[in-house]
């Protein structure tokens, strides 16, 4: 029995320090705490600081009572009203502001080497407005052209702002009655014939050049005020893909050769992909592409390819750029997969039967406008001695009902009966991808590049 007492007057005398200890603890933290608030009360923050926006909350609520209910009045209500609105759109722009800086780190790139190629390009940057691509713009052109389109940031913004009212205008007018649409007054119609086109480019001095080089000049202002295009003049024997490996102010660039369509947003892949100089799917014959290039910027790297590999970058076709870069990063390049990510119109020439008759499951036509990422107009297809036979592109094909298209091919039933029919899939696939880019290519680029 005197045991037991010992052992519970002992347990009392320690449960009595630890809670004197606890609460000396708590006394402690709570004097600290109200020490931090004085000394961060006395530095001045900037309004956007989340200590002084919670400053400005305190202040903005009465003083709490704990023996009565607490009313806020209707000026307080709407002043906690719009302080707490405040504090959201100050965090959206925060949020916004990082978001931005998060796809403006990435960019596709477009080479043009050749006045009658700036049409091509820019239908590439109408095809990511059309995806939702929110990754940056960059078209690479040669400095000797002298296109003259300087102008400010602030002339661009405007330039945009006045674009982006008159989009809205025409939109709401469209969706008005036919009747309300017919009727207009002529004070109406001559402000419309007056009113600023920002797709207009600068003026120039001097009307001296060529048709398609005002052409030229007028898409590539288009270019920078509709689809938000870094311009980029670029010295003649600069201009390789390569040199994007120079751009270190970007974390990653994909470059696509035109003329191309793209089919779906590649901006994750520019995000996520782990990191590799370089990125290039496999060509038919094993090499890495020559038509989709993804380049994560190093310095140093642009100059080494300048002191090793100057002779081969002198030439204006890209078509040996796969050789090239297996040459030199063969062990460094991660190799991408060619389907979905680069498929050829040339493709749809090839047979989906087997030898037997039977459907070859390898390749299938059908799943090309719905899993490819990038579709590129090579302009040929094989023929039936193997060799290559070129095809006209979209725009120089007068017909699609011409001999260019693919053919269609007798196949078997699934149902194991014998039965045949023919499979017209590849046909109508490149009928829809030839008369799709024909028709974008006129409503983009405009009549006068046709003439």
């Amino acid at each position: 029995m005197k045991g037991r007492i010992g052992l519970r007057i002992t347990s009392s005398i320690l449960f009595l320090f630890s809670f004197i200890l606890f609460l000396s603890g708590c006394i402690l933290q709570r004097k600290s705490m109200h020490t931090l608030e004085r000394y961060y009360d006395t530095i001045p923050l900037p309004e956007t600081h989340p200590l002084s926006l919670e400053k400005k909350r305190r202040k903005a609520q009465p003083p709490s009572n704990p023996g009565k209910q607490r009313v806020l009045t209707s000026s307080q209500r709407k002043n906690y009203e719009e302080l707490r609105w405040e504090q959201r759109k100050q965090q959206m722009e925060v949020e916004a502001q990082r978001e931005r800086e998060r796809y403006g780190s990435v960019a596709y790139v477009q080479f043009v080497t050749e006045i009658m190629d700036v049409c091509s390009a820019v239908l590439i940057f109408n095809d990511l407005d059309r995806v939702g691509s929110r990754a940056g713009r960059v078209l690479i052109y040669p400095s000797s052209w002298d296109m003259k389109l300087d102008i400010t940031e602030a002339q661009q913004k405007e330039a945009r702002r006045i674009l982006s009212v008159q989009e809205k205008t025409l939109n709401n007018k469209r969706k008005q009655s036919p009747k309300k649409t017919k009727k207009k007054s002529k004070e109406e119609e001559t402000t419309k014939e007056e009113a600023t086109n920002p797709l207009d480019p600068p003026p120039l001095e001097e009307d001296y050049k060529s048709p398609q080089y005002h052409t030229a000049r007028r898409l590539l202002h288009l270019a920078r005020i509709k689809h938000s295009v870094t311009l980029l003049p670029m010295a003649d024997d600069m201009i390789h893909p390569l040199s994007l490996l120079n751009m270190t102010d970007y974390k990653r660039l994909l470059y696509l050769q035109h003329p191309a369509m793209i089919m779906k947003n590649m901006d994750e892949m520019l995000l996520h992909s782990p990191a590799a100089t370089v990125s290039a799917p496999r060509n038919k014959n094993g090499g890495l592409s020559s038509n989709f290039l993804m380049v994560t910027p190093e310095n140093g790297e642009w100059e080494y390819i300048l002191k090793t590999q100057k002779s081969a970058l002198g030439t204006k076709d890209f078509g040996e750029l796969g050789k090239l870069v297996e040459k030199i990063y063969s062990t460094m390049a991660m190799i991408l997969p060619r389907w979905p990510y680069e498929i050829f119109t040339s493709e749809l020439f090839e047979s989906p039967v087997k030898n037997s008759g039977a459907r070859a499951s390898t390749w299938l036509p059908s799943k090309v406008l719905k899993e490819a990422y990038y579709i590129l107009f090579d302009g040929g297809k094989p023929s039936k001695t193997g060799e290559w036979e070129k095809v006209p592109q979209p725009w120089k094909l007068k017909s699609l009902e011409e001999d260019a298209a693919p053919g269609c091919h007798l196949v078997q039933e699934d149902l194991g009966n014998g039965e045949e029919r023919w499979d017209c899939t590849a046909r109508n696939v490149w009928r829809k991808l030839y008369d799709g880019y024909r028709q974008r290519r006129m409503e983009v680029c405009g009549l006068d590049l046709e003439a």
